[in-house]
């Protein structure tokens, strides 16, 4: 689990912005933080940053690449009042970040289903393995022994990358559900 600072200007916004007191902000805002998934990559001056959403709280922030939240408002902040953004613009926003996140989605959607289908055939090849060594004599069964730890360990790694990419999807799923 990362651990996250919050800077002075993050306190004051989340104050401005989120209705919070200060200490309330101080203890909150690395929570939501360690609840927030990532949306994309800022190119700054100061470092890295990246954005991230928390969904749950319905929150966006900017965090740098050392954990400290820079920023925080709102996920529909620019939407919440009409005095920021014409009606145009706000349905103009809407679609285009709906069918980013759609694109987005059917990308991950993809790139799942090619890890299934890999897990799969190896837990195929791993079955076969197996089979044969219900027959083999004791140097075929080494050797079968020897090539069935190497598909295991393949085996663990592609669960770990499919379910990786389950999970993102999730992610992209629930990040739709406003647009939708």
């Amino acid at each position: 689990m990362n651990k996250y600072s919050v800077s002075k200007s993050a306190v004051k916004t989340a104050i401005a912005r989120l209705g919070l007191t200060k200490t309330q902000a101080q203890n909150v805002l690395p929570k939501y933080a360690q609840g927030a998934a990532f949306v994309w990559s800022l190119d700054s001056t100061s470092g890295s940053q990246a954005v991230y959403d928390n969904y749950n709280e319905r929150v966006r922030l900017v965090i740098t690449e050392n954990g400290t939240v820079l920023d925080v408002f709102p996920i529909d902040y620019a939407l919440q009042s009409p005095h920021n953004l014409s009606e145009e613009v706000c349905q103009s926003l809407k679609e285009s970040t709906k069918k980013t996140l759609i694109a987005k989605r059917d990308e991950i959607h993809r790139k799942w289903c090619e890890a299934e289908l890999a897990f799969h055939e190896n837990s195929y090849e791993i079955a076969k393995v197996r089979f044969g060594l219900i027959d083999a004599n004791i140097e075929e069964a080494a050797a079968l022994s020897s090539r069935l730890a190497d598909l295991c360990a393949d085996n663990k790694e592609l669960h770990q990358d499919r379910s990786a990419l389950r999970k993102e999807r999730t992610e992209l799923e629930r990040a739709l559900v406003p647009y939708i």
